[in-house]
């Protein structure tokens, strides 16, 4: 079985102390990684759906009506870019949030993705490696 790139604990403490998610009470999931539903489920007032990049379409957007959506930078049939302009085709012009082990262009991609598509809310939860967390 391949290893994550990083814990699902992790994300989910990083998404428990971010202001944007706190106040989130509808979250869509994209492809999320390994047992992160799950994680998530617990949060207190937090509707939460989850689907696949190519289960997303106008009908799943209208059903569940995300307040943010959350979905990994890049995965091999996918990266945030695909994504993004796969929910402005769609009208969506809400939060949008993506996850991804540490990086150092992170500004850079925040740029070119407001840049891209300015009606997106857009940012970037850095997850710390597996290997960096404690046993």
């Amino acid at each position: 079985m391949a290893r994550p790139l990083f814990s699902s604990q992790a994300l989910r403490a990083l998404l428990l102390h971010s202001h944007t998610v706190a106040n989130c009470k509808r979250l869509l999931l994209i492809d999320p990684a390994f047992e992160l539903p799950a994680a998530l489920r617990d949060i207190d007032g937090l509707n939460l759906t989850s689907t696949r990049f190519e289960m997303l379409d106008s009908d799943l957007l209208d059903s569940a009506r995300p307040e943010m959506i959350l979905a990994p930078l890049m995965t091999p049939r996918f990266d945030i870019l695909d994504l993004a302009r796969k929910l402005d085709g769609l009208g969506y012009g809400g939060a949008l949030r993506a996850y991804s082990a540490p990086l150092p262009s992170v500004q850079l991609i925040r740029a070119e993705m407001r840049s891209d598509f300015p009606k997106l809310d857009f940012d970037i939860f850095a997850v710390p490696d597996v290997g960096d967390r404690e046993n």
